[in-house]
């Protein structure tokens, strides 16, 4: 508005002026007023044109100022994104380690078994290297078929037995009463031949094969069990041949190790292994 005085002004000067000096035509008369709206014009246009810049500037303003915040906020997110993925990774690394650890310690105790049982185990099998080894994950006992049977022959030799005695003992104590146990022969893949191993099993009444072979050397393992005092309930025994080789039968090494006598022990209320062939009674021995 006070441009619009001051060109006002401008203008009855200028006609003042000329005025002043004598008389004006009226067409310069005209021409003063013309420039004076034209000039009138420009500056309301020019106004208006402040004004527009003036609010996009002021819009700028209030929307840097709304950036810096949200810029701020995102700032303080990440910053409490990233200290909770610190402790995150802080708590993984320590559950890592925890795993670590575990997975260096024997696993007492097993499928239900008590670690105070697992743990005696344990130690008859560190009394007896190579005659077998305790699996204590998977209650598994595996001995060696040629250190515990003569070849062709359900005869427990003096080592192996010995051993399963003094198991016999720790599955007979009152910690170990409600463990069952399951006795499992296997064999290589060559073929009952000599003679005595046929007329054996048909005493037996066993087919004269691998399977009947299986059969008659796990029964035998169960009754030194009995004899130690472990209820003949709590025993089962299968013979599986040579369906479950762990090695290959090609080589003598091998076929070694797939002549063996496994046992497995299991806790109440805890599933049994894989089923085989039906599982028997333990019965009497062949010696």
């Amino acid at each position: 508005m006070r441009r619009v005085a001051a060109v006002g002004l401008v203008a009855l000067l200028g006609v003042v002026a000329l005025m002043s000096v004598g008389c004006v035509s009226e067409e310069k008369y005209n021409s003063v007023l013309m420039r004076n709206r034209e000039q009138d014009k420009l500056i309301q246009d020019k106004d208006s044109q402040l004004a527009g810049l003036t609010e996009r500037v002021n819009a700028l303003t209030a929307s840097r100022t709304d950036a810096q915040r949200l810029l701020a906020e995102k700032d303080d997110h990440l910053a409490t994104v990233m200290r909770e993925r610190d402790a995150y990774k802080k708590a993984l690394d320590e559950m890592r380690d925890i795993v670590k650890n575990l997975s260096q310690q024997p696993i007492l105790g097993g499928p239900g078994i008590p670690a105070a049982v697992a743990a005696q185990i344990q130690q008859l099998a560190d009394q007896y290297p190579g005659v077998f080894d305790y699996d204590q994950a998977t209650g598994r006992l595996r001995f060696n078929a040629d250190i515990t049977f003569d070849s062709g022959s359900n005869a427990v030799k003096p080592d192996a037995r010995a051993a399963i005695t003094k198991l016999g003992g720790i599955l007979s104590a009152d910690a170990a009463k409600d463990i069952k146990v399951e006795v499992v022969g296997h064999t290589d893949t060559d073929a009952v031949k000599k003679a005595a191993t046929v007329e054996l099993l048909k005493r037996l009444g066993k087919a004269a094969n691998n399977q009947g072979l299986s059969e008659a050397r796990a029964e035998a393992v169960a009754q030194i069990l009995v004899a130690a005092k472990v209820e003949a309930s709590r025993i089962a025994t299968k013979g599986v041949g040579e369906s479950q080789p762990i090695a290959d039968n090609k080589s003598a090494e091998g076929k070694a190790k797939n002549r063996r006598v496994e046992i497995f022990l299991t806790g109440p209320g805890t599933a049994a292994p894989p089923a085989a062939p039906a599982a028997t009674k333990p019965a009497a021995p062949a010696f």
